[in-house]
């Protein structure tokens, strides 16, 4: 029996309805409900920060500086004009203009950036600079973000809702979903303007309820004090010790330790940042933030091999040492070392990586109050079987006041040996008051062979070398061992794709670095030691040797 047509209708219609509300409900995003987790980061403290008076601009005047332009190349403009978030955002921008029919600059995100910001980043659990937080000053986002509010009130839109506002104020916190659940908080308040990168920075779950978070305290304010804009430095510039606004037509880029120390900042506890100031014309200056004494000892310099990628000397704050050993002591009936171990050392250390060796097989360096006996060599060498759970061996020279220990260690890390096994073979050395350790012993010997004369020394090869260096670069010697890393990290029959991009576009970057001279990074003269100083540096090409 057939259907009439015209009765086929009212059903289809509905079947039409379920359909779109069905493919509504999948499609479209829910209501806000949330961060999916709060950001573990220490909000009021950045791990970096950047200061430009135009974040458009940043990338082609960092390009000016001589280096950098080598180095990075035009393609890192590129890269951050086209970056597909950047592009997305961008679109999802355009896109609520358009339907709403606001008032918007054609070129709405090119204007916003070409003007002054703040940018305070933070780590996520992999080491990254992920989760960010944009401060504007005076820009057209914020007039916009208060035209896009009626939308928001009078309007549902699939990209832009509303997480209430901020605790104590009337300032409303919109939420722009952009790209691939990327989500961006924005907040604004007369001239100025706020963007989190992470939901999770400012609202954290509480549970339940009917807006299931809450306001996490420190950050609203914070938040607070970046929106009422009465400093002209804030709080995440004076969490770095910095006390004046940025000149005009200039930028700084400003990593902490944490960034760079590779979890080793808690023993050099002296150093706090790094600093790169730089304008439109090319002139560039970088600092050093200390909480300590300047490195002020030039006879690491005298006791250390040439030939170094990359040496520096840092501040230490030996007490630190104390706690670690504590661990070993408690781990024995009888402890490893005693408690003065630690008062035996001194001033500050060195750490240098050599183009020969490994990235993670540095040698370490440092000087200790006095010469050691044999007795105090043994306590030296218990603690290193202590740390090290190897076959080991050591031996002592009283006549020449020196000893030196070392073991072997399996690790796929380490080189083959005659039967085939891959090991590492720290070792450990004293040469009456300095002491030397390194995962390569290698590089202990060549320090052994710089005591004796039978290896020339680093401060051989250059000029002035006194406690007012900081660091020792070599960019051929450093090129050399990047790209023996980053290969190494990317065999060509495993990772095909990534080794075609780094034959492509990272070799060539790394041979114009290894164009340039060896560099001797030294203290100006013009800045006395406090707390928290920034200190100012200077960098001069040495007679190194090639």
């Amino acid at each position: 029996m057939s259907i009439p047509k015209k009765s086929l209708l009212p059903l289809l219609s509905l079947l039409a309805v379920i359909i779109a509300a069905g493919a509504w409900m999948l499609l479209r995003p829910p209501p806000y409900a949330g961060p999916s987790g709060a950001v573990d980061a220490d909000t009021a403290h950045p791990d970096a920060l950047i200061r430009t008076s135009s974040l458009a601009k940043l990338p082609a005047d960092l390009l000016r500086i001589p280096l950098a332009r080598d180095v990075l190349s035009e393609d890192f403009v590129t890269y951050y004009e086209q970056n597909e978030n950047r592009l997305a955002l961008s679109g999802a921008v355009r896109r609520i203009a358009f339907e709403h029919k606001l008032d918007f600059p054609e070129r709405l995100l090119e204007s916003v950036l070409d003007e002054p910001a703040e940018v305070a980043l933070w780590r996520d659990s992999g080491g990254r600079l992920r989760h960010f937080m944009v401060v504007m000053p005076r820009n057209t986002l914020a007039r916009a973000i208060q035209t896009l509010l009626p939308v928001v009130s009078s309007v549902t839109d699939m990209q832009l809702s509303s997480a209430g506002k901020l605790d104590g104020t009337e300032v409303e916190i919109l939420v722009l979903e952009y790209g691939y659940r990327h989500r961006l908080l924005l907040l604004a308040k007369d001239e100025r303007v706020v963007a989190l990168s992470d939901p999770g920075m400012l609202l954290v779950s509480d549970g339940g309820g009917e807006r299931p978070w809450k306001q996490a305290e420190k950050m609203v304010a914070l938040l607070g004090k970046l929106l009422d804009g009465k400093n002209a430095v804030s709080p995440f510039a004076k969490a770095f010790h910095l006390t004046e606004a940025l000149p005009e037509k200039k930028h700084e880029l400003i990593l902490g330790a944490s960034v760079f120390a590779f979890g080793y900042g808690v023993f050099a506890p002296g150093l706090e940042a790094l600093r790169l100031s730089f304008d439109d014309q090319g002139a560039w200056q970088s600092s050093v933030a200390l909480n300590a004494p300047r490195p002020d000892d030039g006879a690491l310099w005298a006791a250390l091999p040439y030939g170094p990628s990359l040496c520096a000397s840092v501040p230490v704050d030996w007490t630190r040492l104390a706690v670690l050993l504590g661990s070993f002591n408690d781990r024995y009936a009888q402890p490893v070392v005693p408690a003065q171990f630690v008062d035996r050392f001194k001033g500050s250390a060195a750490v240098c990586w050599y183009k020969d060796s490994r990235l993670y097989t540095p040698l370490f360096a440092a000087r200790l109050n006095a010469a050691v006996n044999e007795k105090q060599t043994q306590e030296f060498f218990a603690l290193a079987d202590a740390a090290i759970n190897g076959e080991s061996a050591a031996s002592f020279d009283a006549a020449s006041g020196s000893g030196r220990w070392q073991s072997g260690v399996a690790s796929k890390f380490g080189a083959s040996g005659d039967k085939g096994e891959r090991m590492l073979k720290p070792a450990l050395a004293l040469q009456r008051d300095l002491v030397f350790f390194s995962p390569d012993a290698r590089l202990v010997d060549s320090a052994i062979d710089v005591a004796a004369k039978r290896y020339p020394a680093l401060a051989d090869k250059f000029a002035h070398t006194d406690g007012s260096a900081l660091a020792f670069i070599d960019p051929e010697a450093l090129a050399g061992l990047l790209r023996k890393e980053t290969f190494a990290a990317l065999p060509r029959n495993e990772e095909p794709i990534f080794r075609n991009a780094a034959d492509a576009w990272l070799a060539p970057r790394l041979e114009a670095l290894a164009r340039y001279p060896a560099q001797r990074v030294r203290f100006a003269a013009d800045k006395a030691d406090k707390p928290h100083a920034w200190h100012v540096l200077e960098w001069e090409a040495d007679g190194a040797v090639r």
